[in-house]
């Protein structure tokens, strides 16, 4: 019977050596298997915040219809309103000083529902047929910068893409800085923004900038309620009588 025991009291012993030899390895996989149910978790919650595609029980907890600031109705496009006023502009200092331009200064005010107006025209000729331009539209806020909505064509969820942004000027030109950018309720990580909007957004604002010149110089962006006020300088060369 001792005999017995001492056996049995050398099973025990060695296997409580062999689970505390095996517990590392226990607690590693269970410390795994915890991080790869968080991981999707959270990628399951990234992605029925976009609104891009329905994830079971997901997209009701994680996603909202996006809607703009306030609506906008759309005006006068951009590009009338600032064909007049350059015109004009050019013409009563023309007149003010007898044939000569003596004074160059200029003032641009773009109401949202003008710029409204233009993207919808932009995205309307553009191949994005994937986008809403119907319903696309821009709001001005100071302390909050441009807003650009732009819902996404045919989406079972109803999901947009929201940029915001500022607007500035540096040695003349019309600079564009992203702030926030948003599909459906998820905000797109800086990095992304960085590398693959950011250089679009400088191509397209070269082409408006080189446009500009010979016209007028950009000094100073001003955002108003719901317009935004460019001041300039008039570059065109102009020495003929009235």
């Amino acid at each position: 019977m001792t005999q017995s025991l001492k056996e049995m009291k050398g099973d025990v012993d060695e296997v409580k050596r062999r689970t505390r030899r095996s517990r590392p390895w226990l607690t590693c996989s269970l410390a795994l298997l915890a991080l790869l149910v968080a991981v999707g978790l959270w990628v399951g919650w990234i992605v029925a915040s976009t609104g891009l595609v329905r994830v079971p029980l997901f997209t009701s907890l994680a996603y909202e219809i996006p809607t703009p600031t306030r609506p906008v109705t759309p005006g006068v496009p951009a590009e009338v309103i600032l064909q007049e006023t350059f015109t004009n502009t050019l013409t009563r200092a023309l007149y003010e000083g007898g044939g000569t331009l003596t004074n160059r200064s200029i003032t641009i005010e773009l109401e949202e529902t003008s710029m409204t107006a233009s993207l919808r025209s932009l995205l309307e000729e553009s191949d994005l047929t994937w986008l809403d331009s119907s319903q696309t539209q821009v709001v001005v806020e100071p302390e909050v910068g441009v807003e650009v909505f732009i819902p996404i064509e045919n989406s079972p969820q109803s999901t947009a893409i929201t940029l915001v942004f500022n607007l500035g000027a540096q040695e003349g030109n019309l600079v564009v800085t992203p702030t926030d950018i948003f599909v459906g309720n998820a905000r797109v990580p800086d990095i992304i923004t960085t590398v693959f909007l950011q250089p679009f957004l400088e191509t397209e604002l070269a082409k408006l900038n080189a446009a500009m010149v010979g016209y007028a110089s950009i000094h100073r962006i001003e955002l108003l309620p719901r317009a935004i006020s460019i001041n300039g300088e008039l570059s065109v060369s102009v020495e003929s009588s009235l």
